[in-house]
């Protein structure tokens, strides 16, 4: 239901005018109705494994599996540390040419840090 009104919305119900353009707006629409798509096969993937006790049984293992976690967090805490010092520097870098684009890569700064320290508190407390 909600593809389906993403959809009819962005394909007749978008009639604001903004300074963005086509562009913007294409690149808008391409992402809801990809992330609809991966919502809806994914959806799919669960009820098949609803369906079926062994597929279940399987997925139920591979999403707890202990090495497969501690490979990710090893693999997702470096590459917190990379995007956090380009954006930095990013950051810096644009400080000099462009104010506005240097404050907003200072506010995904700050967002990306409150996301972080949210998330590790949210751990903590498991």
């Amino acid at each position: 239901m909600f593809s389906l009104i993403v959809i009819l919305t962005a394909l007749y119900g978008y009639k604001f005018q903004s300074d963005a353009g086509d562009l913007v707006h294409g690149v808008q629409v391409g992402i809801f109705i990809g992330m609809q798509i991966i919502i809806l096969l994914f959806g799919k993937k669960l009820r098949a494994a609803l369906r079926n006790e062994s597929l279940l049984k399987t997925l139920y293992i591979e999403e707890h599996d202990e090495r497969k976690k501690l490979i990710m967090e090893k693999a997702s805490s470096l590459s917190l540390y990379v995007t956090l010092f380009s954006v930095s520097l990013a950051a810096i870098v644009f400080g000099f040419f462009n104010v506005t684009i240097s404050i907003t890569l200072f506010a995904v700064l700050i967002v990306i840090l409150l996301t972080r320290i949210s998330t590790t508190i949210k751990t903590v407390e498991d």
